[in-house]
């Protein structure tokens, strides 16, 4: 009878001591995971506005005949090199040489007729009106004989200045109408220039003298320095954009036409950039993402929805739903939860 109680008494501690090890291992709080935070930095840094763009001489002309007539000779080709004076293009000289000769014998005959009329008026035979008729006509004769030797001199196109050849709008024998365009000539030494179009929010934030990096595959990408020279005071009707002049330095390779993309320096004061690791951001999609912000007194992660700029080599600029200082989990981002416990390390707490 002792011996059965005795083994009962030890069943039951063993029962008991059985229980007591299943409550005990099932009470075991999980070691929080260590992840790696980083405090949002801020940093100063300059606006730059950046946009593709046309080389260009800065002063490009136009040149026309005044009269209309068929072209007789083009002397220069595209690319041609000119110099001041020299007869670029010149008209069929027939009609031009003929409305000269007409004036000038309407002249004579306007001259003669009005020295009859002073003759006569001195003998009283015709009425003073009728003389002052006649000085009226002489003095259109001669108006007319001015503007035909206008004509007759402005038959041929000059080069206004030293210069090259941008463009051959016309062929010899073709007719063309008075102030058609015939050639385009770019003034050397005017210099070359970037014209880049911009947004009127872009445009709005320069101003003539803020330096610019101009690079230019023509040339082998390399930098050049210039500076914002001129803006343009209205919009383009049909794009809305406004044309910004970046003035190129002296350079042999340059030709107009070729394109470069510049950088240009923001006039307006620097802008303070909040820039997060590229680690800590998750989920990014159209301008947004998330990060795990961590609060330094719970040591939880919250879950944050955030606004995002630019990816550098320095991390990803964050426009909206940071400040400065706060805490964001870096790594293990994939394993963690809104609210989940962690250990942070690798920043100040």
């Amino acid at each position: 009878m002792r011996q059965r109680v005795i083994v009962s008494a030890v069943a039951v501690l063993a029962l008991l001591s059985g229980c007591t090890k299943s409550e005990t291992s099932n009470t075991v709080v999980a070691k929080a995971p260590q992840v790696r935070v980083a405090v949002v930095g801020a940093k100063q840094q300059a606006t730059i506005i950046s946009g593709v763009g046309t080389v260009a001489l800065r002063r490009e002309s136009s040149l026309g005949f005044t009269s209309a007539g068929r072209i007789a000779r083009l002397t220069v080709n595209e690319g041609d090199v000119v110099r001041p004076g020299q007869v670029l293009a010149a008209l069929d000289s027939t009609t031009v040489v003929a409305d000269l000769n007409r004036a000038r014998a309407e002249r004579e005959r306007a001259a003669a007729e009005f020295r009859r009329s002073g003759n006569l008026l001195a003998q009283g035979w015709i009425t003073r009106p009728r003389f002052e008729n006649a000085e009226a006509s002489l003095r259109a004769a001669d108006a007319s004989v001015s503007a035909a030797r206008f004509q007759a001199t402005n038959a041929t196109i000059v080069a206004p200045g030293g210069g090259i050849v941008l463009a051959r709008l016309a062929e010899p024998g073709q007719v063309v109408a008075a102030g058609t365009p015939v050639l385009v000539i770019g003034e050397a030494k005017s210099g070359y220039v970037l014209r880049v179009p911009l947004s009127d929010r872009d445009a709005a934030r320069l101003v003539p003298g803020v330096p610019a990096t101009v690079t230019l595959a023509a040339i082998g990408d390399e930098p050049i320095v210039g500076k914002v020279i001129e803006i343009a005071g209205r919009g383009d009707r049909a794009t809305g954009t406004f044309t910004v002049e970046i003035g190129l330095p002296a350079d042999t390779r340059l030709r107009s036409g070729q394109i470069g993309s510049a950088a240009i320096t923001s006039s307006g004061a620097s802008v303070t950039a909040l820039t997060v690791p590229a680690t800590a951001v998750f989920a990014a999609r159209a301008g947004e993402g998330f990060v795990y912000l961590v609060d330094r007194a719970s040591r939880k992660v919250r879950l944050r929805r955030v606004s995002i700029g630019e990816a550098t080599d320095g991390g990803i600029e964050v426009t909206g739903g940071l400040d400065r200082g706060e805490l964001i989990a870096t790594s293990r981002i994939d394993r963690l939860k809104d609210g989940m416990a962690i250990d942070p390390i690798g920043a100040a707490r």
